[in-house]
């Protein structure tokens, strides 16, 4: 369950500790601390059952879907390499998992990341289930990537 606190600016992501969950909500949290940076939300608060996190404005499917999404491609291209830089595979890089600080892009959710590996077979299926809606282009320039 995730609760968003607009006023104060902080999104409380429940989890209700079904095993996965409790391994969701472990990774949300390494994966938070490990990547501290302008790319992830700031993590404010971590309870016996929930993760609460920076709230910056909608997700960017929402603004893909009014129009309203700036070209975020560059930034993409830079946190991809700042990820990669880390070691780290986001799997789930949906529109729904981005957000916008202002004019800095950020990805949020990160339950299903994991440490890169050899298998840059479901890397490439991710960027192009998810990321070809900014920019077909970003798609073939991330798979020079890695």
């Amino acid at each position: 369950m995730i609760d968003i606190d607009k006023e104060n600016r902080i999104v409380k992501k429940i989890f209700d500790y079904e095993e996965h969950n409790e391994k969701f909500m472990m990774k949300e949290i390494y994966w938070l601390k490990y990547l501290e940076s302008k790319w992830v939300p700031e993590l404010i608060e971590v309870g016996p059952n929930f993760v609460s996190t920076r709230y910056y404005g909608p997700d960017c499917l929402e603004l893909y879907k009014q129009n309203k999404l700036p070209d975020i491609t560059e930034q993409v291209v830079e946190m991809y390499k700042f990820f990669k830089e880390k070691n780290v595979f986001k799997l789930n890089g949906s529109l729904s998992n981005l957000t916008l600080n202002g004019d800095q892009l950020v990805a949020f959710d990160f339950k299903w990341a994991r440490e890169r590996d050899n298998n840059t077979v479901s890397e490439i299926e991710s960027y192009e289930k998810w990321l070809s809606k900014i920019n077909i282009d970003l798609v073939e320039r991330l798979k020079c990537m890695i």
